[in-house]
């Protein structure tokens, strides 16, 4: 409804339209104008911060790996580094600390010569010596070495008195408190899981620039945070994937993935888990390649348990995916599908022998895409029988896709057992053996001859199948459920 004129604006013939006139206001500043003015004080603050920062980088004409030798000469010979080294080869041993070359030790990792490049510093302290002392304190606090300590002790007061103005010193001296070698880092995580904070925006938080991130230091960061936040885990976890690609260390990729696998496992959530099983893939790799998920020595003794348990956990959900898949896809056979998966958590290797038209029926499956291939091996000969081997204690059992085919079982110390890894089998019909002795002969309800090799029927009488592998399982093989 238009606005009433007042007396004033009648006799005057002023037509003042209010609601015009604030709108007017508004977008007398476009769209375009305003991305502009952004970008400009983006590219001006970035030239500031590069300004600032200048006389903290090493001057290009210096070489570190020359520092690095003069320096490791002269504590060999106990001289004085100040006597060896001038003012811009003291700055860039600043950086020097962590270098490495020809299988020799760093710098930093001897407590005594680093007391003494220390005290160097000391007597000739320059504030661009900050940064690097600093990036070398964050780069080796997953240590926490006697080194590390010495290190902090020297650093971290430098930092408090820092009265210049260096963008990214005086951030660090505002957050000092979360870089004490005590529990700074758990302190910081928790208090961001408070308050519901992004990792991924973590170096914004604490005024750093971004390339920090890769630094050990934040490994117990991420780890307090998923503590912390443990309870919203389906919440958090692209924030995790992505603070995990940025940060880029295997050793915070073991501790975090392991410790949400063992979360998530009593979850009776599959969606979540096939999250969690997509993000161990992607930073630690296959389960079934033992190399990928060892544990680091600079892992504590309790994270080793957990990364071994995680390891059991994610090679059970994708045993459980496999078997469901093979079972579906590969014969429809519900009950034995519903058998093996109660055995799932005691199969430790699992393999798919068939035709390139069965692995590409299990690629297309999302289940178990990612773990196909390693898991499969195609037969020379095209056919369509597909069988499924797996182990179980001292046994390798197999199953195969069509009806009438009989179920196999080979001790490991069998001579005539089948490898996981054949180097050539022409046909999938090569891994039956119909000499083999049946692993349990019938008699009414009555089982007896039980034997190590052999094969079973899956064929109802007075007992069920199910029953009969039931009770040689857990006579011959040793496992109940």
């Amino acid at each position: 409804m238009p606005q009433q004129r007042s007396e004033a604006e009648r006799i005057l013939n002023f037509d003042y339209d209010t609601d015009a006139f604030i709108y007017a206001g508004e977008t007398v500043i476009t769209t375009t104008v305003k991305k502009k003015l952004t970008d400009s004080i983006g590219d001006l603050t970035s030239l500031r911060t590069r300004l600032i920062q200048k006389p903290f980088e090493i001057p290009e004409s210096i070489s570190i790996p020359l520092v690095y030798r003069k320096t490791k000469s002269a504590l060999s010979f106990n001289l004085s580094l100040t006597s060896v080294l001038d003012r811009r080869e003291l700055r860039a041993l600043s950086f020097a600390l962590n270098y490495t070359e020809n299988q020799k030790t760093t710098l930093f990792s001897n407590p005594k010569d680093l007391k003494i490049i220390l005290e160097t510093f000391d007597v000739n302290w320059r504030n661009y010596f900050t940064i690097g002392l600093f990036d070398c304190y964050l780069q080796n606090w997953v240590l926490k070495s006697d080194s590390l300590k010495l290190l902090s002790l020297f650093i971290l007061p430098k930092i408090s008195n820092y009265s210049g103005k260096n963008v990214v010193i005086n951030s660090i001296k505002k957050n000092i408190r979360y870089f004490d070698l005590q529990n700074g880092d758990v302190t910081l995580g928790a208090e961001l899981a408070l308050k519901k904070y992004h990792l991924n925006q973590l170096t914004q938080y604490l005024g750093l620039p971004d390339h920090y991130l890769n630094y050990y230091y934040f490994s117990n960061v991420i780890l307090a945070f998923f503590y912390k936040s443990i309870s919203r885990i389906e919440e958090i976890l692209e924030d995790i994937d992505s603070v995990l690609t940025n940060h880029n260390r295997t050793i915070t990729n073991k501790r975090i993935v392991s410790k949400i696998i063992i979360s998530t496992n009593s979850e009776a959530n599959l969606y979540l888990q096939d999250k969690v099983k997509s993000m161990a893939y992607k930073f630690i790799g296959d389960p079934n390649i033992s190399s990928f998920w060892y544990a680091d020595e600079n892992l504590s003794d309790s994270e080793k348990i957990d990364l071994k348990h995680a390891v059991d956990i994610l090679n059970e959900w994708i045993t459980k995916q496999f078997i469901t898949v093979f079972f579906e896809k590969c014969i429809n056979d519900e009950r034995r599908k519903r058998f093996w998966l109660r055995y799932s958590k005691h199969i430790k290797r699992l393999k798919v022998f068939g035709s390139d038209s069965t692995r590409q029926i299990l690629l297309n499956d999302h289940r178990i895409s990612e773990y196909v291939l390693p898991r499969f091996y195609t037969a020379r000969r095209p056919g369509n029988v597909s069988a499924l081997m797996f182990r179980i204690g001292e046994h390798k059992l197999i199953e195969f896709s069509n009806q009438g085919y009989a179920f196999y079982a080979y001790k490991n110390s069998d001579a005539d057992k089948p490898a996981f890894e054949p180097r050539n089998l022409n046909s999938v019909d090569w891994l039956r053996n119909s000499y083999l002795p049946m692993l349990a002969y019938i008699s009414g309800t009555h089982l007896y001859s039980l034997s190590d090799n052999g094969r079973l029927i899956h064929r109802d009488g007075n007992l069920s199948w199910e029953t009969v592998f039931d009770y040689w399982l857990s006579k011959k093989v040793g496992v109940h459920v």
